[in-house]
């Protein structure tokens, strides 16, 4: 397969884990909402993410305002912890680089995170990488949150693009599943919480953002 990527003029990176090192305890965060459903009287595993299991949720309560109160409840505490986690951002030793190489070639450059607003804000002005990034795609901005492709859709959308011109970047496999549902072609990076096994669905595997620049 062509793994060559000058031609392409979109090029959206996940957050956490492939562009930055973000330190977010999700152990932690388990930890507290598992508490606050048993406190409730609601037994849910805890599978994959927070934000499923919150979705779940909604069955349990009669009223749509009583679910969305608790929600929120959970929610704040979440936007709460990322918001620290953000303070500690740090770039890994290439983002910049590969940022700075896309942006000289012309190309725009995108992140599609299941974080928060404005902890995706936070993150990105602590790392120094905000002034390379043309959309901002979060959790609030979708109805359905990756490996579901509307991350990639609407950035792609909001920069009129199309699916063929777009790279996606990431570290989980959720990352790649939304790229690939997209139509647009996927990099998996080792960067972060996967292992080549997991990616073996992208399109081009790479251990180091370092090594993307090599390939424009």
């Amino acid at each position: 397969m062509e793994k060559q990527l000058s031609h392409y003029t979109l090029f959206l990176f996940d957050m956490d884990g492939t562009l930055v090192k973000f330190k977010l305890d999700f152990e932690h965060l388990k930890r507290v909402t598992r508490k606050i459903l048993e406190d409730n009287g609601i037994y849910l595993e805890i599978r994959g993410s927070l934000i499923e299991t919150i979705k779940e949720l909604r069955s349990v309560f009669a009223e749509e305002e009583e679910y969305n109160e608790f929600v929120k409840g959970i929610e704040n505490i979440i936007v709460k912890h990322e918001l620290e986690a953000s303070e500690k951002a740090e770039a890994f030793p290439d983002s910049i680089e590969l940022l700075n190489i896309l942006k000289s070639k012309g190309k725009n450059i995108g992140i599609i995170t299941r974080n928060s607003k404005a902890a995706s804000m936070k993150t990105l002005e602590v790392s120094g990488l905000m002034k390379y990034i043309d959309v901002i795609v979060t959790r609030e901005d979708v109805a359905k949150v990756k490996p579901d492709p509307e991350h990639v859709e609407v950035a792609i959308k909001l920069l009129e693009k199309k699916a063929e011109d777009t790279v996606v970047i990431g570290d989980h496999k959720y990352d790649i599943s939304s790229g690939k549902r997209a139509g647009c072609f996927t990099i998996g990076i080792l960067s972060g919480v996967s292992s080549e096994e997991l990616l073996n669905e992208a399109d081009l595997i790479v251990s180091s953002l370092e090594e993307i620049i090599s390939f424009l």
